[in-house]
């Protein structure tokens, strides 16, 4: 009988086993590094003391942090130091106090290959947070660290971390207030290296769907439209299904693409509810017999409630079903109802 959902019969004892499985991730479990090491422009314009610059975490991506692990320069080099203050280092270039020192080795000269400078402790941008950096040679001399001329404001950019131009420093002592020409600071200058970084991604769920890729989206649409159609197989499986099943799928198989689509036409409207069962546990939004709030919070993790049993919880999940599928509030539909009977 198409009017039955599988499952409908299932004890509370294995409801509570499902309960424990069908956990919606918050974020990815492995920190991404292989695909994101930036290299920024070389034109060898000019060898001196230290860099400062800033990084951002600028993106419309479902990022939760990216975690930066090293930077890589190269020059004659020597004592190196790696400083990182929050915000920007605008107006704190001759401010120790307001930095933190996250590097510090000796290394020998190399004017032609890239040295990397691992850091003690990554440091971690989220979606609209930027750092200054400060790298820096204690080398007597003018040729401890290649750096450019500025030739834009942003030396570096993809789509979820940004470089940004920067100013050097003539000092062979860290944030040193007087140079070899008077003031130590030039600015319009840019870091010429390497910056490797990671990135920890969100994981689908309901309460951060908006913050995916447009076909994503409509992906997780369309199925949950075909489990409404009782002649689709996808009728037979649960809500909470479907919403595990696009928790754990990488959503960039769809494309990157945020906004709406090119044509510019509107949404589909969401087809007619099925019709509701004989299943005790089914609703024509969410036929649910396990669901917890938990998949609808923003960290995830198990919920301390009880087995799905619970009107709240199955409210809980109809109602996210139903913003999911753009459908209108109840209320409306009778209005519109109402009219029709008028006329």
């Amino acid at each position: 009988d198409p009017g039955v959902r599988v499952g409908s019969a299932i004890t509370a004892a294995a409801m509570t086993t499902l309960d424990g499985v069908l956990q919606l991730d918050a974020v990815a479990d492995e920190l991404v590094h292989e695909n994101f090491t930036c290299d920024t422009r070389d034109h060898e314009d000019h060898t001196f003391c230290g860099i400062m610059f800033d990084l951002a975490c600028e993106t419309e991506r479902p990022v939760e942090y990216i975690e930066i692990s090293s930077v890589h320069v190269r020059g004659a080099l020597g004592p190196m130091t790696v400083w990182t203050t929050p915000g920007s280092f605008s107006g704190k270039h001759e401010t120790e106090e307001a930095w933190t020192k996250v590097y510090s080795e000796t290394h020998a000269r190399s004017h032609n290959e890239l040295v990397e400078l691992r850091l003690q402790s990554p440091l971690r941008l989220k979606p609209g947070e930027r750092l200054g950096l400060y790298v820096h040679s204690a080398l007597p001399g003018d040729e401890g660290i290649v750096y450019d001329n500025c030739r834009r404001s942003i030396s570096y950019h993809d789509p979820q971390f940004v470089v940004y131009s920067g100013m050097a420093h003539l000092s062979y002592r860290p944030f040193g207030t007087s140079g070899f020409w008077g003031r130590p600071w030039r600015p319009n200058r840019e870091f010429v290296g390497r910056v490797s970084y990671g990135v920890r991604w969100k994981m689908w769920s309901p309460s951060v769907h908006a913050q995916f890729p447009l076909g994503f989206r409509e992906a997780v649409r369309t199925v949950l439209m075909g489990s409404r159609r009782t002649e689709s197989l996808l009728y037979l499986l649960q809500d909470e299904i479907i919403l595990f099943t696009f928790n754990k799928i990488w959503w960039n198989e769809w494309g990157t693409q945020m906004g709406a689509s090119s044509t510019g036409a509107a949404a589909p409207s969401a087809p007619p509810a099925a019709s509701a069962s004989s299943s005790p546990y089914s609703s024509p939004y969410g036929h649910s017999f396990f669901g917890h709030p938990f998949f609808f919070g923003a960290g995830g993790g198990s919920s301390s409630g009880g087995c799905g049993s619970s009107s709240a919880a199955r409210g809980s999940l109809a109602s996210s079903v139903r913003r999911l599928l753009g459908d209108r509030d109840d209320e409306e539909e009778e209005d519109e109802m109402s009219e029709e009977e008028e006329e």
